[in-house]
């Protein structure tokens, strides 16, 4: 029967029907070609980003490392800085014992009369 209707056709209806899957021949043909490519493409994709993950990763591992190196500089440096008031202050005291027994000593000798203080003068000038 199929055959009948085929012969009953007119050539140039069956030269359509050839036309029509030629066109859907090539258009199947490209839709696999874009799916082809469009498969590719998210392979590459999915590599790029697994690639740029483990960048990523090993960026954030030296940062890591970096922060705990500084965090331990810092540490270090704040014990100097405590060390170094702790002195500071020591000698301070030192300093001001020092130089109120320099200041006992100068007014006993000043009342002894062996040292001479000069006066201060209140005109400005030396």
């Amino acid at each position: 029967m199929e055959v009948e209707e085929e012969e009953r056709r007119s050539p140039h209806d069956r030269g359509e029907a050839c036309v029509t899957e030629s066109f859907f021949d090539r258009v199947t043909q490209g839709l696999r070609n874009d799916l082809e490519h469009e498969r590719n493409r998210r392979l590459q994709m999915a590599d790029t980003a697994s690639k740029h993950r483990a960048e990523f990763a090993f960026a954030q591992l030296e940062n890591e490392r970096s922060l705990t190196s500084l965090r331990d500089k810092l540490r270090v440096a704040c014990g100097n800085i405590d060390r170094s008031r702790a002195e500071t202050t020591a000698l301070q005291t030192l300093v001001d014992a020092h130089h109120r027994e320099h200041k006992a000593l100068c007014e006993m000798l000043e009342r002894k009369g062996v040292l001479h203080r000069k006066k201060q003068r209140t005109d400005g000038t030396a």
